[in-house]
């Protein structure tokens, strides 16, 4: 009988330790929710521009036509040097292989400071809408590196696109993000 008044004590010792932890820890919840309300009252009201995350800033961008040399304003001028067709294999899992459009790129530094192309974009769509995608299959190779004064880069871009032949395309370059961007206009072979 001793075996079960020892349990019944124990099972008591541990309701009342929960309940005193129930009791303890709910005066601290009220306390800080307290002050966390005393805190909150005491800062100003977040204006409307200030709410929620910010758009990236609209980037301005040169129009001009795919055998043109295009000038942006931080002297660094762009040229589409080739716009192919061509077919590409899947290489490795997770490639397309299909009908492609090769782009070859060159950025010119005309600017007296050093400009990175590291982060060059490139991007192709075709009048209806349609989006090239981009792939590795087959050997592009983008653009890359610093460009010292008067320095040049080329780089090759594929994009899946069927049909390929025979399409108005737009090709987009942003040579480095948050720089202005040249948007040449053009027709594939």
């Amino acid at each position: 009988m001793s075996s079960n008044r020892g349990k019944g004590t124990r099972a008591w010792l541990s309701v009342a330790i929960a309940f005193a932890a129930i009791i303890g820890t709910s005066g601290c919840v009220g306390q800080a929710d307290s002050a966390n309300s005393d805190a909150a009252a005491n800062q100003p009201e977040p204006t409307a521009g200030e709410l929620g995350p910010t758009a990236a800033p609209e980037l301005p961008v040169i129009e001009g036509e795919s055998d043109e040399e295009i000038e942006l304003d931080t002297q660094v001028t762009v040229t589409l040097d080739s716009i192919a067709t061509t077919s590409v294999e899947a290489e490795t899992p997770g490639d397309m292989a299909g009908e492609a459009v090769e782009v070859a790129v060159t950025v010119t530094n005309a600017s007296s400071e050093p400009q990175s192309v590291d982060s060059a974009v490139v991007t192709l769509e075709a009048d209806d809408g349609e989006h090239g995608i981009p792939t590795n299959a087959g050997g592009g190779s983008p653009l890359t590196g610093a460009l010292d004064p008067g320095d040049s880069a080329s780089g090759s871009y594929l994009f899946i696109l069927e049909p390929a032949a025979n399409r108005d395309i737009t090709v987009t370059v942003n040579y480095a993000a948050g720089e202005p961007v040249a948007q040449f206009a053009g027709h594939t072979p």
